[in-house]
This record gives C-alpha cells, structure tokens and sequence, in this order.
C-alpha cells in the first residue's frame, strides 16, 4: 500500500517502502540516474556503476521504513534512502529517472523521506549534495534545505608503505556490546544528538566493514567505522564513515592518527590501492593534516540541513552524510 500519493499533471506518484523484490530495478534506475548526472556534468557519455545489492539490503534492514521508492503507472520510477544516527537524520542518495524528473517525483520522495525521519523523533534533518551541480543545489534550496557547511572530498592513494598501529583495536561480532556505548558517548561529544551505535553494528554485523577503537587509561578515547564494500567497478577503493577523537582530550590528534593509520593498513591487507575521507572545511588545521598525510583534495560536498541546527565539536574526526 502506498504511504504518500499524490497528482501531478495526468500522472498519480505513489510513494511506499522499498521491497526486497524492488532492489534489482532501485540499482538499475540509481545507475540511469548517475550516468545521466555525468553526462551533464562532464560533458561525455559514461556509464555508471550500480550500487551494491548488499547495500541496499543492509539500509533496508537498518531502517525498513525510511526505504522509499516512487512509482508512476506501476512502475519504479525513482528511490531515496533516510538514516537515522541517534537524533540526527539525513537523506540520500535520492534518485530519479530523467524523464521523470522536473515533474515532482523528487519532492514526493524528499518529503515523504522528512516525515518519516519527523517520525522517527530526529531534530536534526539534512543531507549532502555536490557542490558544482547547480540543479540540485537549486532543488534541495527551493524545498528549504539551507547550506551549512562545506565537506571536502579527499583520497589517498596506498603505496604499500608499512603502516605500524599500537593500541587500536579491531571490533568483532563478539566484541560489539561491550563498546556500543562507548560509540555512543564519543558521537555525543561530537555533537550532542549524534549517534554513530547503528552505523557501527551494519558494519560489523553485515560485513560491511571494519569497526576499529583505541582505548587510554583503560577508557575508550575513539572509534573508526570503514566501509570496505564498494561497487565492482570501484573494488580498489574502502571510504572512512566515520572517525571520531574524543573531542575532550588533548592527544586527540593522536588518537586520530592512529585509527586513520589502523584504516589505512586495513585498506592495504585486502588489496585497497585508494582511501576516500570526508571531512569538514570549517578545520583548515584538519585540511593541511590531511595533506600532510598524503590525501589530495579530490572534491567538495555541501552539507544542508531543513531542520534543527547540527555543529561539531573537536577539530580531528571525520563525518559523511552521503550515501
């Protein structure tokens, strides 16, 4: 049954939750919408890997009814994802056939996805988009969505340089209870309605990754979520979700370091040749870190929020609101 309905010209847009039997057509119209998106962007024809099934199932298990997709006459014409950490909520991505878009299609799944994360008691509701593709900053500014930050898209390339990492810790099926409120408390220092527990259970759980934390004086001082998966195309790359520092403590550069290396060298043992961070721009100090590390700039999202205000605290950690 659908959930939201609505009329558009001589067309009805039904929106309901995503079903296992719909992943197969969510990853083909993820696949026609991006390889679009590149064409206009670049100006050259590209064809544009599909998202991981295993993905997909993992987001529908982690929230079941903020997996949306939107039919025109039966047929899928369009998806979104929401995510909930804690109190905060974010969208994406957020996908449409071209010849349905422009026609409301993508407002039907942006508020349906509000109302479901309203629902789920978020105060903080927001996403991230690309920063040069004027169409959706202009489509995510004219639903209310404001800028807040700028986030910086950065990779390393792994030479097979040998990474030495003391004092982290890599978090098994077994291991997990014991340092979910650990995670928890960390995310709230980070930003008081941040909570990084569910992102954390996915990975570890779902194989979707590497939970990673380093413990001082006997207390967890930080935690790393990397996500190993990826596209076939994209097999060579693992991306950082999250790393946090606690954001109270003096060595927290140190800690930082220290899982990062843990990630690097967890990328590197499965045969991961890049590294892809996403940090905040309002740390040039974290910036300059980065490169002295090695990243190199590579690209920039913008942060938006609708909803409640969202900041952080600390200088050294890495957050993603993309999908």
């Amino acid at each position: 049954m659908s959930i939201f309905a609505r009329m558009n010209k001589d067309r009805s847009i039904a929106i309901r939750p995503m079903r296992p039997e719909d992943i197969d057509r969510v990853r083909e119209v993820g696949q026609i919408a991006w390889s679009d998106l590149v064409v206009q962007d670049i100006g050259r024809r590209f064809r544009y890997p599909k998202r991981s099934e295993r993905l997909i199932e993992s987001y529908m298990a982690v929230e079941p009814k903020g997996c949306l997709v939107a039919e025109v006459g039966g047929t899928i014409v369009g998806s979104a994802f929401c995510h909930v950490w804690g109190g905060i909520g974010w969208i994406g991505p957020l996908e449409v056939l071209p010849d349905h878009q422009n026609g409301g299609v993508g407002k039907a799944l942006l508020s349906a996805c509000e109302r479901h994360l309203s629902e789920r008691g978020c105060d903080v509701i927001g996403l991230e988009t690309m920063s040069h593709m004027p169409k959706n900053l202009h489509f995510y500014l004219s639903s209310g969505y404001v800028p807040t930050s700028v986030v910086l898209i950065m990779e390393k390339r792994m030479l097979g340089d040998e990474v030495h990492t003391q004092f982290v810790e890599d978090v098994d099926i077994s291991g997990l209870p014991s340092v979910l409120v650990d995670i928890t408390r960390l995310s709230r220092e980070l930003s008081p309605s941040l909570d990084y527990a569910d992102e954390a259970r996915m990975a570890v759980e779902r194989h979707m990754g590497r939970l990673f934390v380093t413990k001082r004086d006997g207390k967890v001082a930080g935690f790393a979520i990397l996500h190993t998966y990826q596209r076939e195309e994209e097999a060579r790359y693992s991306s950082v979700k999250a790393l946090i520092a606690d954001p109270g403590r003096s060595d927290q550069r140190e800690i930082f370091n220290a899982l990062l290396d843990r990630c690097e060298q967890a990328s590197a043992s499965m045969g991961k040749d890049h590294v892809l961070i996403r940090l905040s721009a309002l740390s040039p100090d974290l910036y300059q870190h980065m490169l002295s590390r090695s990243y190199l700039l590579k690209g920039a999202n913008v942060r938006m929020v609708k909803k409640g205000t969202y900041e952080e605290n600390g200088k050294y950690h890495i957050t993603s609101w993309a999908g």
